[in-house]
């Protein structure tokens, strides 16, 4: 048997390996050049879960004898389950965009009707990380003036520094709500020490926040716990 490398194999399934049955797990291996053990995989129902449990004893007592084979199997499971923890580590866990408004009526004031728009900032959640950017847009004292344009920051914060995470609900000015049928705003504080500023703020539809801080709340105990091991 020769090494193939990873790449030229399953492409980007690679990273779901751990939901393959038997079956797929043993397809695998039979394009990296071991399809002789393919039954023996079949036969003792090892699925892409259970695979980076092997130790070499397991490999030789379903039938692996061959040395060389054996440590082509750990190689090969060494680097699914490298791979597997990457994209784990970069998939979205949740998405949301910046609430900058309590209303349309809001909205159309301070965009001049729509002429100038302005986008949102954006909140992505993966396992390991918090990612926020938000718009800053041109200001005359408290009121944003966005047909003057807008600036950008960008935020990736490390969810493993995170100290705390706590939910404010903001309820529209009393005005709109009477006129516009307007609903509050969620703010999530995210705090930590490594921080500009020590804070961060999510800016959410109403009900949202509490949500969203009991994920992120899970992920930073996840990046902890990860961390201290």
């Amino acid at each position: 048997s020769s090494y193939i490398p990873m790449s030229e194999t399953y492409g980007k399934d690679i990273s779901d390996f751990a939901n393959w049955d038997e079956q797929a797990l043993g397809k695998f291996f039979r394009i990296r050049g071991l399809g002789a053990y393919e039954p023996l995989l079949i036969q003792h129902k090892i699925t892409g879960r259970l695979a980076p449990l092997l130790t070499d004893e397991d490999l030789k007592e379903i039938g692996i004898n061959i040395v060389g084979d054996r440590l082509l199997f750990k190689m090969c499971l060494k680097e699914m389950s490298r791979k597997h923890r990457f994209h784990k580590r970069i998939e979205s866990l949740w998405e949301g965009g910046e609430k900058l408004f309590f209303s349309d009526c809001e909205k159309s004031c301070f965009t001049c009707g729509g002429l100038c728009p302005v986008d949102p900032g954006h909140y992505k959640l993966t396992t390991n990380h918090l990612k926020v950017k938000r718009m800053k847009p041109v200001r005359c004292g408290p009121i944003p003036l966005c047909c003057f344009g807008v600036t950008y920051t960008s935020n990736n914060i490390d969810l493993s520094k995170v100290d705390d995470v706590d939910v404010t609900g903001i309820p529209a000015p009393c005005l709109q709500r009477m006129c516009c049928c307007a609903r509050g705003i969620d703010k999530v504080e995210v705090e930590s020490r490594f921080e500009k500023g020590g804070k961060i703020f999510l800016t959410l539809d109403e009900g949202q926040g509490e949500a969203v801080s009991n994920l992120i709340l899970n992920q930073v105990e996840e990046s902890q716990k990860m961390e201290r091991s």
